[in-house]
Parts: C-alpha cells; sequence; structure tokens
C-alpha cells in the first residue's frame, strides 16, 4: 500500500492545475453527476465533511460554499497546497492534510459525511473500505462519484484499446474502475449501497477517447443518444456514477 501510495503521490504532485484554473472550474459548477452526489449528503449546512482525495480543493469548495465545515485530505502535498490556496483565495475556512486518507491521519475524527470525485478507483476499496467507514459517525451519509468497471463494452475498451490506436490513457498506473467486489465490499463496511447516474456517461466517453470532442454535432448526437439510453433504464453502462452509501 504504501508504494502505490508514493506512486500516487508522484503522478499528482505533477499535475497540479494552476490557481486561475482551479477558480474558473469552481466558478462553472458540478457537472451533472457530482452536483447529484452533492445534493445526496444534504443538508450541508454546518455538517462536518470529509473530502477523501480532495485534490487541488474544487470539491471542497462546493461543499463549502453549501455550507459544509470542509476538511480534505490527498496523498499529494502539492495538491493539497493548492487546495489551501484555492480556498483561502475564495474566503473559505476548510482544513487540509496531505497524506493517505486513514483515522490515524485525522487522528481520530468522524464526520458527519464524506464525499470524494474519482478517488476510490485509485485505491484499493477491498482493502480501504472498513478504514473510510470508520471515519463516518454513524447514520452518516457518504457519495462518491466513480469509475465503473461494469460495462462490458468499456471493460474491453480499456484493457485493449487504450494507450493504442491513438486512444489516449488517463491516470495513474494503479487505478481501475469498480467491479461488482468492490461495490460488495462497501456496502459491507458501510451498510448500505446505490448507485445513481443522472448524466450518462457510454457513448460520451467514446466521444473523448477516439473522437476528442472535435465535432460538435457529433458531441450532441452522442450525448442525445446517451441520455436515450439512460432513460431507457441502462443506467448501468455509465462509465461515471454516483456511489451512495450510508453508515448503518
Amino acid at each position: 500500500m504504501a508504494v502505490r501510495a508514493d506512486r500516487e503521490q508522484g503522478f499528482w504532485d505533477d499535475r497540479v492545475p494552476s490557481l486561475e484554473e482551479c477558480l474558473q472550474r469552481v466558478e462553472k459548477g458540478p457537472e451533472p453527476n457530482i452536483a447529484r452526489a452533492i445534493e445526496l449528503l444534504a443538508p450541508l449546512e454546518d455538517a462536518t465533511v470529509l473530502d477523501v482525495g480532495c485534490g487541488a480543493g474544487i470539491l471542497a469548495a462546493w461543499l463549502a460554499r453549501a455550507g459544509a465545515c470542509v476538511t480534505g485530505i490527498d496523498v499529494s502535498p502539492a495538491q493539497v497546497e493548492r487546495a489551501a490556496e484555492l480556498h483561502g483565495g475564495l474566503g473559505l475556512r476548510s482544513r487540509f492534510v496531505a497524506a493517505p486518507v486513514s483515522g490515524e491521519a485525522l487522528d481520530g475524527e468522524t464526520f458527519d459525511r464524506l464525499a470524494g470525485r474519482y478517488v476510490l478507483h485509485h485505491l484499493d476499496p477491498p482493502a480501504v473500505a472498513g478504514e473510510l467507514a470508520s471515519l463516518l459517525r454513524p447514520g452518516g451519509k457518504a457519495a462518491f462519484v466513480e469509475t465503473m468497471g461494469l460495462n462490458p463494452v468499456l471493460r474491453f475498451g480499456r484493457e485493449h484499446l487504450v494507450g493504442r490506436y491513438r486512444i489516449p490513457r488517463y491516470g495513474t498506473e494503479d487505478e481501475r474502475p469498480l467491479t461488482r467486489d468492490d461495490l460488495r465490499a462497501l456496502e459491507e463496511a458501510f451498510g448500505r449501497l446505490r448507485l445513481e447516474t443522472v448524466e450518462m456517461q457510454f457513448l460520451r466517453i467514446f466521444n473523448r477517447q477516439v473522437l476528442h470532442y472535435r465535432s460538435r454535432t457529433a458531441s450532441r448526437a452522442l450525448g442525445a443518444l446517451d441520455d436515450l439510453l439512460l432513460r431507457a433504464g441502462l443506467s448501468s453502462w455509465s462509465y461515471h456514477q454516483v456511489v451512495c452509501l450510508e453508515k448503518v
């Protein structure tokens, strides 16, 4: 685990967004699945929230603006430094910790809510699910927007096409989309789990990876087709979904 954390730290230390980029992202607001995750954590006024894998503090800013008392934790000191700078510039009183997520790193503190944006698939959920659950108070809620490995078409593409044929690979060496075993481990640790999707990311992922958003017409068409698939009840095909957890 320590070696994996070191690799993650090195990767993210080298990819810190500029303060200007972070400010623009915060002001633009969350995309639909992240907005839904924030809604699921309501009420947030004066709630203590841990942003797991907080990165440069963008999700933490949206949570803080909703009234939450936010603590962010991330393995990358460089990202945490940017997060503190961002929140200071926005006048938000958030706290940030540079460390792998653990109760020890947070001095045994527990929280009303846990949140995360594309972080669990960088971890090993069966190994960390219990630790994460221990950070949440009984009756508390967690919402993570995650990359999922439930669609066999996307799974095949990731395993056999990404990194070839001019299809770029994003992310770190150790990341992998969440599997049903990962979801079971999380459900066992927390008590309750469900998945939600408000914006389908199936053909939109093809647009990103293969077409590189070159055509506005294709982007609109593929987005419309994804919306139809979602309305048809095929949300499990989405590459990005909201993992909703409750501690029983």
